[in-house]
């Protein structure tokens, strides 16, 4: 009976575990079921949301699209102006201050001449136009030279009441430029007009006494606007850059200045109840004449039935959650028992992650280093990776300033030669006590790289407002951290340090000043900062390295950087150095023979006409402006050339940007351009003659070389820097290209 108490027990605790495990199951299904409602609702607002938010600004293109018609009509009509003020005869009739003999002979020749003249009225709502001569109180057009009264009363046979609101607006220059409704003028007409004046005065440099009429028919007019719906409650309020009100139309549901200050904008848009109708204000503003336009136009739940739609989203949620609640009944109770051997292989999961994170750590040192001497040899062009970078590194803050601090160190001072100092077996162990102290005396955490046996480049930052007094600082550090190798290793320290930039993309600037500066360093001043050089105007300065910058910079398209280099070239000789005439020639001759070179690298399909264009340009007299227009010009033609949407050029473009990554491969490409892997590589060796793999390798070891040439990187980090993860990979590759070692071709380069 005991024995038989204790079973039932621990069938019943297995049963309650089991009860307990089957609710925490159908609980976790039910808020992710619940998750995916909500997306399904968030899917639908946003579906609908983007919608309106298409419908919008469709409407906005047309209406932007229309504006510029509208404002070129209006240049059309200035420019009409300005052509009757070229002419003598009509200067001569708008200055008379009387009509007596010759004025009504000179104005009928002018109004002939005017008559002859072809003006295109057919391009532009125009129904007439003419020119009101204040001084004579004359109106002169094509048809007519009579006098005001005349030509209001007899020829326009307006109401007598309005002749003063007339004058009005032919004499006061509140109402000139603008569209004034004549409404008051035409009660009888069946159509409705516009006056736009124009003062003669304003467009021409000498008395000018006359204005200029446009009558423009509304309809007409509101046919500019094709986007706006004038008969369905649409309307256009346009003010000018003071907040005068320019030109309406519409039927009534027109904005005044109150109804415009009330709008809440959104996005661009506001909603207004216009009726049993919803309206849509939106609001432009052209860079052109900075007038602004609200416009109004029925709203997109006005005007678009998507009940349907929405119909078929609620059915879709009411399916979704009836089978959701189904499928977590199901599945709860299916996946009790597993619950165990998926936590088990949860567990296991996060001791691989672990591991992996613990490689990932351990490679960090390595990248960061690549990083580091990467931005001081300018290799990078693209503002992104350097984002991307500075977010590596940790240098994220807007505020820091950046420099680069270059070290040499000696056995004792005097002694350059390779033999390690006393106590030491290795070079590695030489690199590891610099490492040590560069880390105990800048601090942590420190990224610098070694150009060479011996050298040391690292990057420093400080913020805004330590910028002033860095130099000192580090100054301070170096001399702390000499005294500590003399004493210790007996080994001697030269340090130099170039400029301050606040921008990451620019420190090849700081390091190509800082290692100049170490040339300055002697016994008495072990540190030396670039500020303190005496620049010598008897030599200028252009050396080999700016000329190979400037000439990646230009290959790769990049202008910003094009831009800082040669504002770094006429910093140094012009503003800093005031070469004189004849050096400043041989600066002038070497940057054009830099940008010979760029241009004899132009790819073959660039346009022949622009070329040729280039080409005369190299011909003139050599200035530094246009040396500057030379490189701005390669620029955008290396950039031109390199915007093919060709997939095969776009997939070629890809591997040029990301052949640095070890993962790169017929997979992640397939995937990348969402094709299969089998047509990418038959594309791909159809197109460029060999296969992927062969391409791909061929980068690689092409700018491993010009690394081994060009720069000073560490073969032990070249690797890298051209996406292998293993060294005996690489070497093995490079040797199959080019029959040699990469530390043979370093010491044949030498």
């Amino acid at each position: 009976m005991i024995l038989h108490k204790e079973n039932t027990k621990t069938n019943a605790d297995s049963t309650n575990e089991s009860n307990s495990l089957m609710l925490k199951m159908v609980t976790s299904y039910s808020i992710f079921l619940l998750i995916i409602l909500i997306l399904f609702f968030g899917l639908y607002h946003s579906t609908f949301h983007n919608m309106r938010i298409l419908y919008n600004l469709q409407n906005k293109s047309t209406l932007v699209s229309n504006v510029e018609l509208f404002e070129n009509d209006l240049d059309i009509m200035e420019v009409y102006c300005r052509q009757l003020l070229q002419s003598d005869d009509f200067r001569k009739v708008m200055n008379y201050q009387n009509t007596y003999h010759p004025f009504t002979d000179m104005g009928n020749e002018v109004r002939i001449s005017l008559a002859t003249n072809v003006f295109a009225e057919s391009l532009l709502p125009i129904t007439e136009n003419f020119i009101y001569l204040p001084l004579t109180d004359y109106i002169l057009n094509p048809s007519y030279f009579i006098t005001e009264d005349r030509f209001y009363q007899w020829i326009k046979k307006y109401p007598a009441g309005e002749e003063a609101l007339w004058m009005e607006y032919l004499t006061n220059e509140d109402y000139f430029y603008r569209f004034l409704p004549m409404d008051a003028f035409t009660p009888n007409y069946s159509r409705s007009y516009f006056m736009y004046v124009i003062d003669l005065g304003d467009l021409f440099y000498l008395d000018a006494n006359g204005v200029v009429c446009f009558i423009l028919e509304s309809s007409e007019l509101a046919a500019m606007f094709d986007c706006l719906q004038f008969d369905n409650a649409g309307f256009l309020t346009v003010l000018d850059q003071e907040g005068r009100e320019l030109l309406q139309l519409g039927n009534g549901a027109v904005l005044s200045s109150g109804d415009i200050a009330s709008l809440d904008f959104s996005e661009g848009f506001a909603s207004r109840q216009s009726g049993m109708e919803g309206i849509t204000i939106g609001t432009y503003t052209s860079d052109k004449t900075g007038y602004t336009y609200y416009y109004g136009f029925p709203s997109f739940d006005t005007t678009s039935n998507t009940w349907p739609q929405r119909i078929l989203f609620f059915l879709i949620f009411a399916l979704a959650l009836v089978m959701g609640g189904l499928l977590v009944f199901f599945f709860s109770r299916r996946n009790v028992r597993p619950i165990i051997e998926l936590g088990q292989e949860l567990y296991e999961a996060v001791e691989a992650q672990n591991q992996l994170q613990e490689v990932v750590d351990r490679q960090r040192p390595i990248i960061c280093t690549s990083y580091v001497r990467r931005l001081m040899s300018g290799s990078i062009t693209s503002t992104e990776e350097v984002s991307y970078i500075a977010d590596y590194l940790g240098l994220k803050e807007d505020s820091f300033y950046y420099n680069v601090l270059h070290v040499v160190v000696y056995n004792n001072f005097g002694d350059s030669s390779d033999t390690l100092p006393e106590g030491l077996d290795t070079p590695q162990q030489l690199q590891e006590i610099i490492g040590e102290a560069l880390k105990k005396y800048l601090g942590m955490p420190l990224y610098y790289f070694s150009p060479t046996d011996r050298t040391y480049s690292v990057l420093l930052h400080c913020s805004a407002s330590e910028e002033k007094d860095f130099p000192i600082k580090i100054s301070s550090v170096v001399l702390n951290l000499h005294n500590y190798l003399l004493d210790t290793y007996d080994i001697w320290l030269f340090a130099g340090m170039g400029r301050n930039t606040d921008s990451l993309i620019n420190v090849w600037e700081s390091y190509q000043q800082a290692v100049e500066s170490v040339s300055y360093t002697t016994k008495n001043y072990i540190f030396f900062p670039y500020e303190f050089i005496k620049k010598n105007s008897n030599a200028y300065y252009y050396p080999p390295e700016i000329s190979t910058k400037l000439i990646h910079f230009i290959t790769a398209g990049n202008t910003s950087q094009v831009l800082e280099l040669l504002n770094l070239i006429h910093q140094e000789n012009i503003e800093e150095r005031s070469l004189p005439m004849n050096l400043l020639k041989y600066l002038l001759s070497d940057i054009r023979n830099t940008l010979l070179k760029a241009r004899f690298a132009l790819p073959a399909g660039v346009d022949p006409e622009a070329v040729r264009l280039l080409d005369e340009r190299f011909n003139e007299r050599l200035s530094f402006k246009l040396c500057e227009d030379l490189a701005l010009t390669l620029c955008r033609l290396f950039s031109n050339e390199s915007e093919d949407t060709n997939l095969a050029s776009t997939i070629e473009k890809y591997i040029a940007k990301n052949y640095k990554d070890p993962s790169l491969g017929l997979n992640k490409i397939a995937d990348e351009f969402q094709i299969s892997e089998s047509y990418f590589s038959h594309m791909f060796k159809e197109k460029t003659g060999v296969n992927f793999s062969t391409y791909l390798e061929n980068i690689r070891m092409t700018e491993a070389a010009r690394l081994i040439r060009e720069t000073d990187v560490s073969l032990n980090e070249l690797y890298i820097a051209v996406g292998y993860n293993n060294v005996n990979t690489f070497r093995r590759a490079f040797k199959k290209v080019f029959g040699v070692t990469p530390s043979s071709m370093r010491d044949s380069t030498k």
